[in-house]
């Protein structure tokens, strides 16, 4: 029981890495609070996992929302230990294609919103009872891609905001320590419908798959679970003396 006492709000709750780490959170002992814009499949989610998790409706863009998501968490289960930001999109569009509209959406959700977390989740858990965030970068935010402008340029700030955060907290005294996982190519919903597209334009979807393993070393895709069991570990006492690291989840990619 590695996340005994914990209580975590985990953005993107409803699907991929983030319902994956929630689930992974209640069966190591923590209580989660499921933040995400998806009600009907965050509420569903909540419900499987019974009365150690709790759904709210949580746009990461919105201090409102912020404020009211960790309100909630201390009404139902007290003080936050834990934020994972893990909410995020990624519209694949070269720097000729991408528009400043779409490119300022990405950003607005994956970087602000990781501000965001960051910043409310420190104001809660030095009030409280000190604890961990984790981030969800990206491979990409290290080696970009072509063909992910806005998507490599949001994970490549959520990696120095990351490090600006933990050195900010272990200046002050603050008992929190911020990390991030750094994920490759993990087999959710996201990476379905670059699937799809490639489907779309032709290929075959073992053929869009076997490509996207190629480029990791292992040779296959990552799985939800991996991606949630180093998020469990940045979050556990066992990592007391890491803080400001990129824990890569990769088969290698960026080894």
């Amino acid at each position: 029981m590695r996340l005994d006492g914990k209580v975590a709000l985990i953005t993107g709750g409803a699907s991929g890495i983030g319902a994956a780490s929630a689930r992974r959170f209640v069966e190591a002992g923590a209580r989660v609070v499921l933040g995400d814009l998806q009600a009907d499949k965050g509420q569903a989610l909540a419900t499987a996992l019974g009365e150690a998790a709790l759904f709210v409706k949580l746009d990461v863009t919105s201090e409102a929302d912020w404020t009211a998501a960790i309100t909630a968490a201390h009404a139902r289960f007290d003080a936050l230990t834990t934020v994972v930001n893990s909410a995020g999109v990624s519209i694949p569009a070269t720097i000729e294609d991408e528009t400043l509209e779409g490119f300022r959406r990405t950003l607005a959700i994956n970087l602000d919103g990781t501000f965001l977390g960051c910043k409310y989740g420190v104001e809660a858990l030095k009030a409280g009872r000190g604890g961990a965030i984790v981030n969800v970068g990206s491979t990409l935010g290290v080696r970009a891609g072509g063909l992910f402008t806005a998507y490599a340029a949001s994970k490549g700030g959520v990696r120095l905001l990351t490090r600006a955060v933990a050195l900010h907290c272990a200046e002050q005294g603050y008992d929190i320590r911020v990390n991030a996982i750094l994920p490759g190519a993990i087999h959710t919903e996201m990476v379905d419908g670059y699937i799809a597209a490639g489907v779309a334009a032709g290929g075959t979807r073992e053929g869009v798959i076997d490509g996207f393993a190629s480029v990791h070393p292992m040779k296959r895709l990552g799985r939800p679970d991996e991606a949630a069991a180093a998020i469990a570990f940045l979050a556990s006492d066992d990592a007391s003396f890491t803080t400001g690291a990129d824990l890569a989840v990769d088969g290698g990619y960026l080894a």
